[in-house]
């Protein structure tokens, strides 16, 4: 508990207060509104109140918990940066219709399939037959096709 029952944590320290049957709860002083303390978890989420005489100083260990969820983690990989990356600008227009590899059969029902899904700007749908016309071994369409083709062309 505080030293003295009137006495309030400073601004910006951090505290414990005691739960019965849980782990102490713990959170920076963030304000006094003259009967309450207002403090924050360590590392985000709900802000919290207590009076000050259920406060006291967190023990090492505690305060070695609170050392870990305030301190940021870099990213794995990943060097720190002092200035973000710059967005990323995607065009306006979309692309082309994919061109299908002459004479083959596959290609051109994907490509006829690729033009119906743009014509209803569906355009996740177009995107999975424009991998099929790039990605398929010309001989068996890794991606199921529909069974009616539109503008009745079939393989």
């Amino acid at each position: 508990m505080c030293d003295d029952s009137r006495s309030v944590p400073d601004l910006g320290t951090y505290m414990a207060a005691d739960i019965p049957g849980a782990s102490p709860r713990l959170g920076r002083v963030t304000a006094w509104d003259g009967e309450l303390v207002h403090l924050e978890r360590p590392g985000g989420g709900a802000a919290w109140t207590a009076v000050p005489s259920a406060l006291r100083r967190p023990t090492g260990d505690e305060s070695a918990l609170i050392r870990v969820l305030t301190t940021p983690v870099a990213a794995a990989g990943r060097a720190h940066r002092a200035r973000p990356e710059p967005p990323v600008v995607l065009p306006a227009e979309p692309l082309p219709p994919a061109v299908p590899t002459p004479g083959c059969p596959t290609c051109e029902f994907a490509a006829a399939w690729e033009r119906n899904a743009l014509r209803r700007h569906d355009h996740s749908r177009a995107a999975d037959f424009r991998v099929e016309m790039r990605n398929h071994p010309h001989t068996r369409p890794k991606l199921p096709l529909p069974e009616d083709a539109p503008a009745g062309r079939r393989p």
